[in-house]
């Protein structure tokens, strides 16, 4: 294993290896950002949504000195606008406009061949993980229901405070 890490680093220690770490940086590291981040967006509003996340905003926030029965998200419409459609919409607007300006004008101005490797890496992370998803989803979420949670977080209380969990989370079970 070391030795193919070390083989796959040599290339960023020739002359153009600040160019060449430039390159696959943007084309890797951006570009699968912008549509990672846009995808996240999407599937937290399928899979995880927004009671869960005010719940575990909640919980984790509960007894602390600024916010002692836990903190409320507010303005709940403006965060879920934001999740729901600012952060996908801006997400690949961005990948779009930074796709069409690679493609008018090389990146950076380096050669040929160097915006060949960035977008060879680029085409690898996007073939991988949708790849990577597809064989290893089951149709099933790993996230117990909010009934369940709630149920398990009560008990967890009950057995670290010896007593009824504190009325903060009280708002849990749906």
């Amino acid at each position: 294993t070391c030795s193919i890490f070390y083989v796959c680093g040599l290339p960023y220690c020739t002359r153009m290896g600040n160019e060449l770490l430039d390159t696959v940086d943007h084309y890797v590291v951006a570009y699968f950002l912008l549509l990672g981040v846009a995808l996240e967006a999407g599937l937290f509003r399928v899979n995880f949504g927004w009671r869960r996340l005010a719940v575990s905003v909640k919980r984790a926030t509960f007894g602390n000195p600024a916010t002692p029965d836990g903190r409320t998200v507010s303005p709940e419409l403006f965060w879920q606008f934001c999740i729901a459609v600012t952060v996908p919409v801006m997400s690949l607007f961005l990948f779009a406009y930074m796709l069409q300006a690679d493609l008018q004008t090389a990146y950076g101005g380096y050669p040929g061949w160097v915006q060949g490797i960035g977008a060879f890496g680029l085409s690898l992370v996007l073939v991988s993980v949708p790849t990577g998803a597809v064989l290893n989803w089951n149709g099933k979420s790993e996230l117990p229901t909010m009934k369940e949670e709630s149920h398990n977080k009560v008990l967890e209380g009950r057995a670290v405070c010896g007593n009824e969990v504190a009325s903060g989370n009280a708002d849990v079970a749906d």
